[in-house]
């Protein structure tokens, strides 16, 4: 008789407002949060339940392991999108800071890039 198994809740990772849509055509591929080690330590392949305030849940697959660094240490311009896969200038970390007022330029950050999960290139 096999062995009863224990269901794991799956991470979620919670996108506000707007960002459904740039997420499903893939012009959103990364985000940059506060980091917590509990929500945002993940691996790559990782897939993750992408909660949008819009209005659904979508599974998201994590497409490269989260970067850390504190806030001053992830600054670079969108110039360098291509290069890095990400951007994070002063316009980013003030509009982070309107849901952390606690956050400064010491603050750990978490860039994770994810990519709306595919099956069979679905």
């Amino acid at each position: 008789m096999a062995k009863p198994t224990t269901a794991v809740a799956m991470k979620r990772l919670v996108f506000s407002v707007g960002l459904m849509s740039p997420s499903l055509d893939g012009s959103k591929s990364f985000t940059v949060r506060k980091y917590r080690p509990e929500a945002h330590d993940f691996k790559e392949g990782e897939i993750v339940i992408g909660e949008f305030v819009d209005g659904l849940d979508i599974l998201v697959r994590i497409s490269a392991i989260t970067l850390k660094s504190p806030f001053r240490k992830l600054l670079s311009p969108r110039s360098e999108m291509e290069t890095r896969g990400y951007y994070f200038d002063k316009n980013y970390y003030n509009s982070l800071k309107s849901y952390y007022p606690d956050l400064t330029w010491d603050t750990m950050g978490a860039v994770i890039w994810f990519e709306v999960a595919k099956i069979d290139g679905v």
